[in-house]
């Protein structure tokens, strides 16, 4: 399921790539490698073949400039996308990026969406809800008539693929103990990346946007046997008061991994204190320069992350294969992070996020001060660091969930968590706009301006996090006040505390 959520975000690339293009002459045969030399022109005139002014006409000695009608496009990767069904260029260049940042949009929608849903109706009900609205959407979009009914489709696509991804990552962190809450997280990525790397594999065989499109969503439907094979989560259960049906499901995993439970057991729900978010702004200054440094980082490498991964078909090369080296070296990368435990949270993050900054302003080193290297060489080159700045954003992006979550006080966690996620749907809605600037902007600058941007970015904010705490092998805050000094521990009534570890002893707690 995490795979083939992957591969509905990542179909953005395929689904609205830019092959080359030129004007189509009814003169000539309609094929893109036409030669454009046996055109009868005055050479003395400015030409300019960039593909959106019509050169064909003359009037004497004068050529006449038109805008172009119809075009051709090259079909050495694509034979359909949504650029060349709606020809969405010149003029309408940024409708192509729109339906990118749209998507993402959707995804920030979903979150909200399904996680309110979520919480009311249950994970099981929900996840249905959004798998079955989500394979409706999704073959919708592979038959959308025209430009606007696809972004609105692709909206509800990323909504729905948010709603899927959060409900089944809920359910499986509220099965397992936390001590195999980090296997599980890291586990979970590396299907993301197993569906990122098929999805060149599915792209190249396809090339066409239509059959892509629909080869990932026809899968989806096999995903409605989860609502009876996975269980609800007992821990929300426990949160609505439906003690039996939790008690059940603890008892059949139990019977399922072979574990003897009391004659007794009965699971108890410990309501997690609460606090309001103004009380952190008045009491706790730490803290909220913490979460400005947070949400900084989670804007950062979301953004360097997807753009990255979306700027693969823009740095030359084949796309296909420069796609699947995308995925690939995140398998590399969640490899790192399932050492974090020993490592700590710290310098893994910081790590991540200079390497994957240096490698994007290395870019540019390379571009300024290598001369004389064959186009296929350059391209080798800035693939390579492309590679290498998507492993740092991706051992980056896997730490910033743990870490954050971790400084983050219990009666604020879920509140301050959504709205660091926030902070990094932001950067994700906005790193189609920076891996498509080159088609706003002069074309010694496309393939150098994205880099920088991320890179400045990513840095800047990684240097910041110098400023935050380690969190491994410390206990985790509970209040604001605790949060505040973290990690150092506030003073703590002794007969309280005694208390409650005699309350822990007598009863298995959820």
């Amino acid at each position: 399921m995490f795979r083939w959520n992957e591969l509905l975000r990542a179909t953005s690339k395929p689904v609205a790539a830019t092959p080359e293009y030129r004007c189509a002459h009814n003169s000539e045969d309609e094929t893109f490698d036409f030669n454009v030399s046996a055109l009868h022109y005055n050479r003395s005139a400015i030409q300019d073949y960039s593909g959106c002014l019509d050169y064909s006409g003359s009037v004497g000695n004068d050529i006449i400039a038109e805008k172009c009608e119809r075009f051709v496009y090259s079909r050495e990767y694509f034979t359909r996308t949504i650029v060349t069904d709606w020809d969405l260029l010149c003029g309408d260049k940024f409708k192509s990026t729109l339906s990118t940042m749209v998507y993402m949009g959707g995804k920030l929608v979903g979150n909200f969406l399904f996680g309110l849903l979520s919480d009311i109706f249950g994970r099981k009900k929900t996840l249905l809800l959004a798998v079955l609205l989500l394979t409706a959407f999704g073959l919708g979009a592979a038959f959308s008539p025209n430009y606007y009914v696809f972004v609105v489709l692709r909206m509800g696509v990323g909504a729905c693929a948010s709603g899927l991804y959060m409900c089944l990552f809920i359910i499986s962190m509220e099965l397992i103990g936390k001590e195999y809450r980090l296997m599980t997280g890291v586990v979970i990525c590396l299907f993301f990346s197993l569906g990122y790397v098929l999805l060149s594999g599915i792209a190249f065989l396809s090339r066409n946007w239509m059959n892509t499109q629909m080869v990932i969503t026809f899968p989806m439907l096999l995903f409605l046997s989860y609502y009876w094979l996975v269980p609800e989560s007992a821990r929300w259960l426990l949160s609505k008061n439906r003690v039996a049906e939790a008690n059940e499901i603890v008892q059949r995993a139990a019977k399922v991994n072979k574990v003897k439970l009391p004659k007794d057991f009965t699971l108890e729900y410990d309501e997690p204190p609460k606090a309001k978010f103004s009380e952190m702004i008045r009491k706790a200054g730490t803290l909220c320069t913490r979460f400005v440094i947070i949400c900084l980082n989670w804007f950062a490498v979301s953004m360097g992350y997807y753009g990255l991964s979306l700027n693969s078909g823009n740095i030359g090369g084949n796309i296909y294969i420069n796609f699947m080296l995308s995925g690939a070296v995140e398998f590399l990368a969640y490899g790192v992070c399932f050492s974090i435990n020993k490592l700590g949270r710290k310098g893994p993050h910081i790590f991540g996020m200079l390497v994957g900054g240096v490698a994007c302003i290395a870019t540019v080193l390379v571009d300024h001060f290598v001369k004389g290297v064959p186009e296929e060489k350059m391209n080798v080159y800035f693939v390579s660091l492309n590679v290498v700045g998507k492993f740092g954003m991706t051992v980056a992006f896997c730490v910033i969930y743990l870490w954050s979550a971790e400084m983050y006080p219990t009666s604020l966690r879920t509140s301050l968590m959504g709205l660091s996620a926030m902070a990094g749907r932001v950067g994700q809605i906005l790193s189609p706009l920076i891996t498509d600037i080159g088609n706003f902007v002069p074309k010694k600058y496309s393939r150098l301006l994205p880099a920088v941007i991320f890179g400045v970015s990513v840095i800047l904010s990684g240097l910041l996090t110098f400023l935050l705490p380690e969190t491994a092998d410390r206990e985790l805050p509970e209040t604001v006040e605790e949060a505040n000094i973290f990690p150092r521990k506030v003073k703590v009534d002794e007969t309280k505390y005694l208390e409650k570890e005699e309350r822990n002893n007598d009863q298995t707690k959820f």
